[in-house]
């Protein structure tokens, strides 16, 4: 196919870059962080399989109630204990890769320094903190929930409740590393400390 001239050069992988990844700052890696990142990675990677399980189960669901007109209560309760599974761990996901969501708008005008100094002060106050209280009052709503037996007030449903409940302290805990593996990032980028890894 013959070239046409073209006043215009365009770099796409420059494009989509800009396009996807134009909020994220590519803070320095340090030796600690990594070894939390490669850790949280790899139960990522686990984790990521229940969303097959759970396409499986919707398919089957749905196939059972249309074609055979058999529906389960705990079929229904089992996919909606893998949505919160996913999405709570999703979130730890996303913060440790950059990929939240933020306000482009305003963040595409700070400076890198700027934007650190934001990072930092967030995690430190918000994300942190947060991550402490839920999982110190999560853990007693567990052992209670473990303690009274509870299940499902559903006819047919789920019993060990607790085992849902106890998703709730164990994604904050991951979101908490992750935020803490983030902030090493951070401040070895504002202040050089830790000491930066060095890349090959």
């Amino acid at each position: 196919m013959p070239q046409t001239n073209s006043p215009f050069e365009v770099d796409l992988e420059k494009v989509e870059e800009a396009g996807a990844r134009s909020h994220g700052l590519n803070f320095p890696r340090t030796w600690a962080s990594d070894i939390i990142e490669t850790v949280l990675g790899s139960l990522s990677y686990i984790l990521n399989t229940i969303w097959f399980v759970l396409v499986l189960i919707i398919v089957v669901n749905v196939t059972m109630r249309y074609a055979l007109g058999i529906n389960y209560v705990w079929v229904e309760e089992v996919q909606w204990h893998i949505y919160a599974v996913g999405f709570m761990f999703g979130i730890g996901y996303a913060l440790m890769h950059d990929a939240h969501v933020r306000v482009d708008v305003l963040a595409a005008t700070f400076r890198p320094t700027t934007r650190g100094w934001i990072e930092m002060i967030s995690i430190v106050a918000i994300i942190l903190p947060m991550c402490f209280l839920i999982i110190s009052y999560g853990i007693p709503f567990v052992e209670a929930s473990y303690n009274r037996g509870e299940r499902s007030s559903a006819p047919g449903g789920l019993p060990n409740r607790w085992m849902i409940k106890s998703v709730i302290v164990l994604a904050f805990a991951y979101i908490g590393l992750a935020a803490f593996a983030r902030l090493l990032r951070v401040t070895c980028f504002l202040f050089n400390f830790p000491r930066a890894r060095a890349t090959k």
